[in-house]
């Protein structure tokens, strides 16, 4: 007798009901426990942009619940403008506002209100982040050390620097407060091109000073344009 047609079809009726699960389905918050209401915000940059994108949205109970159109009075602010609603069939209900990078310097918040008049104010820094004394060429035979300048950098921080376009790619994370990443030799040495070329991404983590008793998060993630440096024999 044949045990496996049985348990293969029991693990793929599994594996369906967990990808029917969708976690961006749309509810209204009027219709939840409003401590119960979890706050998922993100900044984004990319440095061939002009534009940071700003994405909050509302959770039922927990990072991957249903999204929520904020039912009035609720509402959600930034720097004291109201942000609309928006949804897509893939990202579920959200609210999201793009700024001109150029004028973003400073500090910005998030004001949300629940149905009850509650308000939850949380408030970010967006700083410059750039590169530092980048050489226009590098000796393969020598680890190349890449310099980054941001304020406030901190050991919850996560600098990744990721190979582009090349036959021999690499990958490096530097969490903490250093200010510098370095490319060994190692892998200058395997590049077939006389160039190398690669992009910086910050990755951080803002604390949330006023959440429900559900909580949230707050990321930014600050993508660099990609750079190149020639590399002498």
């Amino acid at each position: 007798m044949n045990h496996q047609k049985p348990f293969l079809a029991g693990i793929l009726l599994l594996v369906t009901g967990l990808f029917a699960c969708n976690s961006n389905e749309i509810g209204a918050s009027k219709d939840v426990n409003q401590d119960k209401i979890y706050m998922d915000y993100s900044i984004s940059y990319t440095g061939w942009e002009d534009q940071v994108n700003l994405n909050f949205q509302y959770r039922f109970a927990g990072p991957t619940g249903t999204t929520l159109v904020l039912s009035s009075p609720s509402q959600v602010k930034f720097d004291d403008n109201i942000i609309k609603v928006d949804s897509s069939d893939y990202g579920g209900a959200f609210y999201t506002i793009n700024k001109p990078y150029n004028s973003f310097f400073g500090k910005h918040s998030v004001q949300f209100s629940d149905i009850n008049g509650k308000q939850f104010e949380n408030s970010f820094e967006f700083s410059p982040f750039t590169l530092v004394n980048v050489p226009a060429s590098a000796d393969r035979n020598k680890d190349l050390v890449i310099s980054y300048n941001i304020n406030g950098l901190n050991k919850e921080d996560d600098i990744e620097l990721n190979s582009v376009d090349t036959d021999s790619s690499f990958h490096y994370h530097q969490p903490g407060s250093a200010s510098s990443i370095t490319i060994p030799s190692a892998d200058l040495k395997r590049q077939k091109k006389d160039e190398v070329s690669f992009e910086v991404t910050l990755y951080r983590n803002f604390p949330l000073a006023q959440t429900t008793s559900e909580g949230g998060k707050m990321n930014l993630t600050y993508r660099l344009k990609p750079v190149k440096i020639k590399l002498q024999p």
